[in-house]
């Protein structure tokens, strides 16, 4: 495993409406090879649209509401990277 699949990717998606964050995170998945992602996000709707998404994946997802934003940790299993 290379070292360039053990990074992990952090989006800013704070300010974004659905479907922004997921499309970002979508781009950014498409770009690198990553195991986990941290995505920030500032309504309750985009955690909602992305922890559907990264279940739909298979991935293991937790979230924190820290001041006024939402911090979505995601674990990717070997089978979505790439």
């Amino acid at each position: 495993m290379s070292m360039r699949q053990d990074r992990e990717i952090k989006i800013n998606a704070r300010g974004l409406s659905n479907p922004g964050p997921r499309l970002m995170v979508k781009s950014a998945l498409a770009e690198q090879k990553c195991k986990r992602v941290r995505v920030v996000v500032s309504n309750v709707e985009a955690v909602e649209d992305l922890r559907e998404y990264f279940s739909s994946l298979g991935a293991s997802v937790e979230t924190d509401h820290i001041g006024a934003d939402y911090h979505i940790f995601v674990e990717l299993s070997s089978s979505d990277v790439g």
